[in-house]
C-alpha cells in the first residue's frame, strides 16, 4: 500500500527523527521579574484590567467581523497567522533553523519535541478546526527564521517522486494545510534587484513548484503600490477592509497611484555592494475601518546613494505608511532597524516584536519606540515581545522604556473589532497548547491614522 504524506510524517516521528530535539531541556519563557504594566494602577495606560474576565480562560477565538493577528511563539523564528473579518486566512512567514546549541537563543516553545512548522499547524488547527486551506501565504524574504531552510527543520525530504525540497518552516506547515495564493519577493523572475539570494530561496521555490503541481497553489507577483491584490475571499463586499502593498526588493510605493521609487535602480552601486536580504522584504499595511496594521518582515539595513551616503530607506517606508495603530517591529527590533525616522512616522500605539534571540530586544530600538519626548511622538504605547531573553535582565535595569515593555513571553494576539474601531492585545501561554489567556490589554480605540488608500 502506498504511504501518504501524513503517514510518512507520523512514521518518521515515531522512528525518532526528532529524538535529539525532544531531549532538550526547557527554560522558562516568563521573566520572574514581571514588573510592568502595573495591574493595580488604573492610571497606567497599559494596566491589565480585564473587564471581560478573559484572563485564566482559553482564548475565545475569532468570530465574523473581527481581525485576529496572531504572532505565534516557537522560539525559532517569526510566524504570523491572520484571520480577516470574513474568515479569509493569511500566513506570513514560518521560520525554522537549528539553534539548539546557540546560547543566545530563546527556548523552543511549547517544547522541542516537534519542529516549529508542526507547532504552527497545531496552533492554527485550534483556531480554525476543520480548516483545510490557508487562503494566502507569504514569505516576507528568504531567511531561515522566516521560511525554513534545507539544513534545518524536519530533516527529511518528502515521498518518492516528490520535488527535491526539505520539509522546513513554510513547507512543513504545507504538510498539514493546502495554500491558496503564495507571494515571495522574487516571483516570477527571481532576478530583482539581482539574481543573488540566500540558498534557502531554492528550497522554498522547490516547495512552491511542488504545491503548484500537486496541491492547487497559485503564485502571484507582489505588485508594489497595489491596493487589494490581497483581498477578502469570502465576503469582500461586507467589510471595509483593504491591504496596500508598500515595498518589495527595494522598490517603494511613493503614495501616488501607479508611482514607485526603485532604490536599487536609482543607486545601482547597491546591487554590487549590498547583499542584505532584509532590505528586499515585502511590506504591506492592513486597513480595517479606522484600524491600521503595519508589517514589513525584516526590512531595514542600509541603502546608500551614489555618493555613499545612507538614504534612510526604512524612514522613507515609514513616511509612506503614515500613522498606524499596531506595528510589527522590523527585523525583530534588532539594532539596525526601528530607526527614529521610521518610528516617528508610523507613531504606533502598540509594537509587536517577534523574538527568538537575546539581541531582539535592544536599548536603542526600544528607546526609539517608546520615546514620547519632543524627539519622539506623543501618546501612550506598549511593546509586546513574544519572549524576553533572561540574559537581558541587566540591560533592562533602569531603562526609561521598561514601564512600556511586557516582560512576558507568549503568543501575542491583536484583535480588531467593532468595524475596526477598537482592538485588544492578548498574551496566550506558549508553555503548552491550552491557549489560556495570561494578559489582556485594552480595549484601545483606533486612532484613524492617515491611510495610504
Amino acid at each position: 500500500m502506498k504511504t501518504d504524506r501524513r503517514e510518512f510524517l507520523n512514521l518518521a516521528i515515531g522512528a525518532g527523527v526528532l529524538g535529539s530535539l525532544s531531549a532538550l531541556t526547557s527554560k522558562s519563557v516568563v521573566n520572574a521579574a514581571f514588573i510592568v504594566p502595573d495591574p493595580d494602577n488604573p492610571n497606567d495606560p497599559n494596566a491589565v484590567l480585564d473587564p471581560d474576565q478573559e484572563i485564566g480562560k482559553p482564548y475565545r477565538g475569532w468570530k465574523s467581523g473581527e481581525v485576529d493577528l496572531h504572532f505565534i511563539a516557537t522560539g525559532c523564528g517569526e510566524n504570523a497567522f491572520h484571520i480577516l473579518p470574513d474568515g479569509t486566512t493569511f500566513l506570513i512567514d514560518a521560520g525554522d533553523w537549528n539553534h539548539a546549541d546557540y546560547k543566545e537563543g530563546t527556548e523552543h516553545t511549547p517544547d522541542a519535541s516537534k519542529r516549529p512548522g508542526e507547532w504552527i499547524a497545531r496552533y492554527i488547527s485550534r483556531l480554525r478546526p476543520g480548516l483545510e486551506k490557508i487562503d494566502y501565504v507569504m514569505a516576507s524574504h528568504f531567511h531561515t527564521d522566516h521560511t525554513g531552510a534545507p539544513d534545518s527543520g524536519f530533516g527529511k525530504k518528502g515521498l518518492e517522486g516528490d520535488a527535491d525540497y526539505m520539509i522546513s518552516g513554510i513547507s512543513h506547515v504545507g504538510e498539514f494545510y493546502r495554500f491558496g495564493t503564495a507571494f515571495d519577493r522574487g516571483y516570477p523572475t527571481y532576478d530583482r534587484p539581482t539574481t543573488w539570494a540566500p540558498r534557502e530561496r531554492e528550497n522554498l521555490v522547490k516547495f512552491w513548484e511542488y504545491a503548484e503541481k500537486n496541491a492547487g497553489l497559485k503564485r502571484e507577483e507582489f505588485v508594489v503600490g497595489a491596493l487589494d491584490q490581497i483581498k477578502l475571499v469570502n465576503e469582500p463586499e461586507k467589510y471595509d477592509f483593504h491591504v496596500r502593498n508598500i515595498a518589495r526588493n527595494g522598490v517603494l510605493w511613493t503614495g501616488e497611484e501607479g508611482k514607485v521609487f526603485d532604490y536599487f535602480e536609482e543607486y545601482p552601486k547597491n546591487k554590487e555592494t549590498q547583499k542584505n536580504e532584509n532590505t528586499r522584504s515585502l511590506v504591506l499595511v492592513m486597513n480595517y475601518g479606522p484600524f491600521r496594521f503595519y508589517t514589513g518582515g525584516d526590512v531595514g539595513g542600509v541603502v546608500l546613494d551614489n555618493d555613499g551616503k545612507d538614504v534612510d530607506f526604512e524612514g522613507a517606508i515609514g513616511r509612506v505608511v503614515g500613522p498606524v495603530d499596531v506595528c510589527k517591529a522590523n527585523h525583530h527590533s534588532y539594532k539596525d532597524s526601528m530607526r527614529k525616522s521610521f518610528v516617528n512616522a508610523v507613531q504606533a500605539r502598540a509594537y509587536v516584536v517577534c523574538v527568538w534571540d537575546r539581541w531582539h530586544l535592544q536599548d536603542n530600538t526600544a528607546s526609539n519606540m517608546c520615546d514620547d519626548s519632543a524627539n519622539g511622538y506623543p501618546g501612550d504605547r506598549i511593546m509586546c515581545p513574544t519572549a524576553v531573553h533572561p540574559g537581558n535582565a541587566e540591560m533592562m535595569e533602569g531603562k526609561s522604556w521598561r514601564n512600556k515593555l511586557v516582560e512576558r513571553g507568549g503568543h501575542v494576539v491583536v484583535k480588531a473589532y467593532d468595524g475596526g474601531k477598537k482592538y485588544k492585545i492578548y498574551y496566550l501561554t506558549a508553555r503548552d497548547e491550552s491557549m489560556n489567556v495570561e494578559l489582556v490589554f485594552g480595549p484601545f480605540e483606533s486612532r484613524n491614522g492617515k491611510a495610504p488608500a
